[in-house]
């Protein structure tokens, strides 16, 4: 841990592959961590591409139960103590459509999320996996395209096997890339949300709301929907097991296993 070190204003963190391993599993140090952070009185939140019902189970499991969580990849902004939404970017009616109809052209496995709730065609193996991944139900319904001309999404993630991603995300991000937010979360997932939405977004948004500091905040994260707000924080922070891309934009990087030591090392850092 070679970067200097200070009391952050925020510290904002991704959830799976940084908090969590790949296996779903949290280290036993991480709870104290966040309290320490707490008592130092430094807000901690988690800024995830998940929904905001498996986010929140997620975060009452590491001991945080009250503030703001950031969802969706930066499109929803919600309060763990109430549920009550502050923030929400949904897609516009008419793309949604469009793709839609365009993923089912390519024959390719779409989520669709809409009020919170998790919406497919096909109730296949792409769609029975991430349901159990994420701990939520599945939607069922006939015509996705027409469920979101009349209730426009929040966001929608395509599933594919990680070579077919290699390929198909720059095709979905030249298509759609001015119309979109495109990015690849995890092997498998490529996300599409509003065009705008971003973490960092999300993240300025409750800075300005809160007087905090750009500068004086950290962010942690794993994947290629992190870069962001790796690049917009005062500290940067990749895991060590993120690609190279990731690690090359971070101002630190370190070990998943240890990021509870950098929090409560954070937490006791002078405010200078």
């Amino acid at each position: 841990m070679a970067a200097h070190l200070f009391r952050p204003d925020l510290v904002a963190s991704d959830l799976d592959g940084t908090l969590l391993t790949p296996e779903l599993e949290a280290s036993p140090a991480l709870p104290g961590a966040l309290a320490a952070l707490a008592a130092a009185g430094v807000p901690f939140l988690i800024c995830t591409g998940r929904m905001f019902r498996s986010a929140r189970r997620v975060a009452a499991q590491l001991g945080l139960s009250r503030g703001p969580i950031v969802c969706y990849q930066g499109a929803m902004v919600a309060d763990l103590g109430t549920g009550e939404c502050l923030l929400h970017r949904p897609m516009d009616a008419d793309v949604a459509v469009a793709v839609v109809r365009r993923l089912r052209d390519l024959g390719r496995h779409l989520n669709a999320y809409i009020d919170d709730q998790l919406y497919v065609e096909q109730l296949d193996d792409w769609a029975r996996r991430y349901a159990e991944h994420a701990e939520v139900g599945i939607e069922l319904v006939d015509d996705l395209a027409a469920e979101v001309a009349a209730r426009p999404p929040t966001k929608f993630v395509v599933l594919s096997e990680p070579a077919d991603v290699d390929v198909l995300l720059p095709r979905l991000q030249q298509e759609w890339g001015e119309r979109l937010y495109v990015a690849r979360s995890q092997a498998s997932y490529i996300e599409l949300a509003a065009a705008g939405v971003s973490k960092s977004g999300a993240l300025q948004w409750l800075c300005d709301r809160g007087g905090l500091r750009r500068e004086r905040s950290v962010a942690c994260g794993d994947a290629q929907n992190d870069l962001d707000m790796l690049r917009w924080a005062g500290l940067g922070v990749a895991v060590a097991e993120a690609p190279a891309d990731v690690r090359a934009a971070a101002d630190l990087v370190v070990a998943r296993a240890r990021l509870p030591e950098l929090l409560t090392r954070l937490a006791a850092a002078p405010r200078d």
